[in-house]
């Protein structure tokens, strides 16, 4: 039996209705607008044998619509917006070796975010046509043995 696997909602800029998007445990990807059934995603652009580790939703702008955000198990991000294939994100700027333990990602003003922490504990933020970038940790009480220091 196909179980959740993952859970993500938003409430949608234009009307602020809310919406959520499921993954199963088979990967397939699913969204629900109160009133209405739920209804398939497309996972048309993922790799072949994709495995979905963190998926984010989120309202993106009143024109620009919906938002998802996925992390797989290999560590690669993906995004997609409703009506396009997913496309793969930068990962450039990322240390080597990275491990993703908790994704998020949000809008601002300027554009989309992306923000993880590794397995190292170590945080990191993104935005399109930048690269990865080290959040300072100085502040932040945590055995700090294996965080590598802000440049």
């Amino acid at each position: 039996m196909n179980k959740i696997k993952i859970l993500s909602s938003y409430a949608r800029l234009e009307d602020k209705d809310s919406r959520y998007v499921a993954v199963l445990q088979d990967n397939s990807i699913w969204w629900f607008a109160p009133g209405y059934p739920w209804q398939p995603s497309t996972a048309e652009g993922l790799p072949s044998g994709y495995n979905i580790e963190h998926l984010v939703a989120y309202s993106r702008s009143d024109k620009d619509g919906t938002r998802y955000v996925a992390v797989l198990q290999d560590g690669t991000i993906w995004w997609y917006a409703p009506k396009y294939p997913w496309q793969q994100s930068s990962v450039e700027g990322l240390p080597y070796g990275y491990k993703i333990k908790n994704f998020n990602a949000y809008m601002k003003a300027e554009g989309t975010r992306y923000v993880v922490v590794l397995q190292d504990s170590s945080v990191w933020w993104f935005a399109p046509g930048t690269p990865w970038q080290p959040v300072p940790m100085e502040g932040l009480p945590l055995n700090a043995e294996n965080i590598p220091p802000t440049p």
